[in-house]
């Protein structure tokens, strides 16, 4: 039997669904395939498929934003020969339902609590129920014990978050999209979050194959949840929907969990100290985006160190551990590579897809001028805010709203301020002023600047007018 009879890769165009190993999603560059990890692997694995992606594809590798290894440059026979080649490795591959928790689940000390128990109780159940092919192609669940890697921006459709009261621990409850602007539903005990999770995906299942979380009012919650949602007199807490994690509890104590995040806090790139004599090497390639040899070549220097362990995460992160010797030898390496490893270099708040010339969607090369904005406009960058960059409206690299978005059209560069890149845009701008408009904003940011402001407060106290008409130099 031929591989290709076998593994019946089917290129799909379906928007919503996600790419995999066994089903490549068509892009401007060729096919594209994405896996993601239940556990660490090595540096020598992560070289070796640095490897396949060179020789499958055109030497490309992407850190998702959610810690998945994106291949790039695929056609179907290539795709066909990358599936084999990556499963005769052997690597822990995430399969079904999405499940996600911090890459440094269990080896963090500075957590909250470890969710892997949670997880794997999940994880089993909905696999026993087939609930991956029942529900929504894009479902995800997110199970955050806290630590040094924040999650509070990636969406979710539902979410336990973990809350220490006292000597206890609870689960916040969250249904649909990013943590701040999600349903917050109530508190629940440990022993009932696995089961409570699995009731609120059956009770989805029975809407549809579109259902999503955020689909589920307060209402129906609490009926799925019943007496398993924490008594607000017996946890101290208001639970109403919009009840934060941080509200005082009874007695004037605070439950204990992750604040919303500053860019700092949530992309944490540079030496993580877990736990006594072990550390992370923090970092993350250039606009989410190496080439293979490049990766490569740090994983065998990784390996050299005695680094064992490797695990993409979050905010296009690698997470190396190891002692601190070898994290603080690694890092430097990295930078000298070209690596980020410092949530103030400007890259690290730059969303780009690949844009031209790999893209053949793309109107613009967006890494050209995301190298000019990280220079021309590093004092915008400060953390505050993502600018993103996009080769055409489809917004790829970052799907949801941003301060600052420019994509490439057929009419010229299009700029929507706090919004995604396919909104109708606020100006559209001719080409030949793409770097331009990049370094006006830079200048209105030098111009209106406060002491203390930082740039996404200055940009909402300047409004999407007055930005608009120094993007179009309405005064020159």
């Amino acid at each position: 039997m031929s591989a290709t009879s076998r593994l019946d890769v089917q290129p799909f165009t379906r928007r919503g669904v996600c790419p995999a190993l066994s089903a490549p999603m068509q892009t401007g560059d060729g096919l594209l395939s994405r896996i993601a990890f239940t556990d660490h692997i090595s540096p020598d694995d992560l070289d070796a498929l640095s490897a396949l992606a060179i020789r499958h594809g055109n030497g490309l590798i992407d850190i998702t934003a959610r810690g998945g290894l994106q291949f790039r440059g695929l056609t179907v026979g290539s795709a066909v020969a990358l599936e084999q080649d990556v499963l005769i490795l052997g690597l822990p591959l995430r399969q079904g339902l999405a499940i996600e928790t911090s890459p440094l689940a269990g080896i963090d000390e500075t957590a909250i609590a470890d969710p892997r128990a949670i997880m794997s109780q999940i994880s089993e159940r909905a696999d026993a129920l087939n609930l991956s092919e029942r529900l929504a192609a894009k479902m995800s669940v997110i199970i955050d014990g806290g630590g040094h890697v924040s999650m509070v921006d990636l969406l979710a459709d539902v979410r336990l978050k973990a809350v220490r009261f006292n000597d206890d621990v609870l689960w916040q409850l969250m249904l649909g999209g990013a943590e701040k602007t999600s349903l917050h539903a109530g508190m629940l005990r440990t022993e009932h979050a696995a089961n409570v999770v699995i009731d609120l995906l059956s009770c989805l299942v029975e809407r549809g194959s579109d259902a999503r979380g955020r689909d589920l009012d307060i209402e129906t919650v609490r009926t799925v949840c019943a007496e398993r949602l924490v008594d607000s007199n017996e946890a101290g807490q208001d639970l109403s929907p919009s009840s934060p994690c941080r509200d005082l509890l009874s007695g004037g104590e605070k439950a204990e969990s992750l604040t919303l995040p500053t860019h700092d806090e949530a992309h944490p790139y540079g030496l993580l100290r877990l736990s006594r004599g072990q550390f992370a090497a923090a970092l993350a390639p250039a606009y989410s985006q190496s080439p293979a040899d490049t990766l490569s070549a740090l994983c065998r220097h990784a390996s050299m160190l005695e680094i064992k362990y490797v695990r993409p995460g979050p905010g296009h992160a690698l997470y190396f551990i190891g002692n601190k010797e070898a994290c603080q030898t690694l890092l430097t390496r990295a930078r000298e590579a070209g690596f980020v490893t410092n949530a103030r270099d400007p890259r690290s708040a730059i969303a780009i897809c690949a844009g031209e010339p790999a893209c053949a969607s793309a109107f613009i090369a967006t890494r050209q001028l995301a190298e000019h904005a990280a220079a021309d406009c590093a004092a915008l960058l400060d953390g505050s805010l993502t600018l993103h960059l996009s080769g055409c409206g489809k917004g790829c690299a970052h799907p949801t709203s941003a301060p600052l978005a420019f994509s490439g059209s057929s009419d010229g560069l299009a700029f929507r301020y706090s919004g995604r890149v396919s909104d109708a845009p606020d100006v559209i701008l001719p080409f030949t002023e793409q770097k331009a408009a990049l370094s006006r904003l830079a200048r209105l940011y030098e111009k209106e600047h406060k002491p203390g402001e930082n740039a996404r407060a200055l940009l909402a106290r300047l409004g999407r007018q007055k930005i608009v008409a120094a993007l179009r130099q309405d005064n020159r």
